[in-house]
């Protein structure tokens, strides 16, 4: 077969489906004639006649739009396709996943003499069967209504078709004629969506440029009605557009994938006087000591706001992605130790300070109930006191600990460990002589 004259139902489907997402919603579904009308615009709409003899019948619809997916026992699934020198090669299956035949499959289609859009029979049969089996393209899905008769509301108002049928009496099924409305739906609330576009707003380190190029492959997974767009408020966030983290992070990715060591090159702020600005500004530049690292790369994760590359470098370390300059990857791999769990690694690393675990209580307030979720997740141990306050018990690293005492010194006491107190009283005693 030739693959310039292939034609199949997809190419119908594909062509309603963008005319859907163009011209219709919630509050302007359309009919059968509407679509059809739409399509006669298309030059390269299929024929009416490649579409009789390609388009499956409505329980073989899944398995012909979705290949490999069993739709019903006793029909052979396909379990795979691909095209080779002009030809399409096709794998069937039993319903029990045992291959059927694997092999060339050759289907001759002649072209149609003369291009022209679905007939409106063709269109009402694709867009019911696509209804009837929930036909669903994520994020889209294929919504049926009807109108209401008897509505007062100033605009009109539709119910779901299958609502509507049900509520018919057995003697009015054979009569109805109320006409199919259809409009795509998005899989996403306004609320979720709102949620979802917010993380990427918000992000600090993607660019102006970037945070819009994601925005819009997300706004492909938000219909709107075409007559209305709502105001979107900006989330006023500081963006500091580190745009090198994208390919440090693809390779990151792949040398976790792998268990392959890589070399990387570690910066640190630093003060540099612009002369254009007559200011100084804070530059990213490779660290004076331990700026070049070979490291064993265990897992990329997001804690206190940031992402944190954890690995081995002699011992345990978590380095801020955002300040990792350059990476390459090495030749020699290594083993993740089978006790490693990330997700434990990051709740008993508070503010990512790497260190060994060790059992610590501390007294605090009732009102840091909520920042000790924040900080700690659910590792703390509670046991409520006569006087009100909180006893807090947990085990993790000491460094993050002692930043958090600190930053809560009028909520939070340290009672153990005896040296993690002393550190923290000692701290407190010289910041107390430096603002005298």
């Amino acid at each position: 077969m030739a693959r310039d004259h292939y034609s199949n139902s997809f190419d119908s489907l594909w062509a309603i489906w963008n005319v859907l997402r163009q011209y219709s919603s919630p509050r302007h579904p359309l009919s059968i004639g509407d679509i059809c009308a739409h399509l006669e615009g298309q030059e390269d709409a299929p024929s009416p006649r490649t579409v009789r003899r390609l388009f499956p019948a409505e329980r073989e619809l899944m398995e012909q739009l979705f290949p490999g997916k069993i739709v019903q026992a006793g029909v052979p699934a396909v379990l795979g396709s691909y095209v080779s020198e002009g030809e399409l090669h096709v794998v069937l299956e039993t319903p029990y996943g045992q291959e059927l035949f694997r092999g060339d499959c050759a289907v001759e289609v002649e072209p149609p003499r003369q291009i022209q859009p679905p007939s409106s029979s063709t269109v009402s049969k694709m867009l019911k069967a696509g209804v009837n089996i929930r036909l669903s393209t994520f994020p889209l899905s294929l919504k049926c209504v009807v109108k209401r008769s008897k509505s007062r509301s100033l605009h009109p108002q539709y119910d779901a078709y299958s609502d509507y049928e049900a509520s018919l009496d057995p003697g009015q099924l054979t009569k109805n004629n109320a006409a199919r409305l259809y409009y795509l739906a998005s899989d996403l609330t306004d609320g979720e969506w709102r949620i979802f576009s917010d993380l990427v707003r918000v992000y600090p380190f993607i660019s102006e440029n970037r945070t819009r190029k994601f925005l819009s492959v997300l706004e492909r997974m938000r219909l709107q009605d075409p007559e209305h767009q709502a105001y979107l408020p900006s989330r006023y966030t500081f963006k500091r557009e580190v745009g090198r983290m994208f390919p440090i992070i693809e390779q990151l990715d792949q040398a976790i994938c792998q268990r392959r060591r890589v070399r990387l090159h570690y910066g640190a702020y630093r003060l540099e006087f612009n002369e254009e600005t007559g200011r100084w500004n804070p530059v990213l530049v490779e660290r004076d000591e331990n700026g070049v690292l070979d490291f064993e790369p265990y897992a990329l994760m997001w804690s206190n706001g940031n992402y944190y590359l954890v690995g081995k470098h002699r011992g345990m370390m978590n380095l801020r992605v955002d300040r990792i300059l350059k990476v390459s990857l090495l030749p020699d791999t290594f083993q993740i130790p089978s006790d490693f769990d990330p997700a434990e690694y990051r709740d008993r690393s508070p503010v990512m300070y790497a260190g060994t675990p060790e059992f610590v209580l501390m007294r605090c307030k009732p009102a840091m109930l909520s920042v000790l979720l924040d900080f700690f997740g659910r590792l703390p141990q509670y046991s409520p006191q006569p006087d009100g306050s909180i006893l807090v018990s947990l085990k993790l690293s000491l460094p993050g600990v002692k930043l958090f005492a600190l930053q809560y010194v009028n909520s939070v006491e340290i009672l153990k460990p005896e040296s993690l107190r002393k550190e923290i009283a000692a701290d407190l005693e010289a910041a107390l002589q430096a603002y005298r």
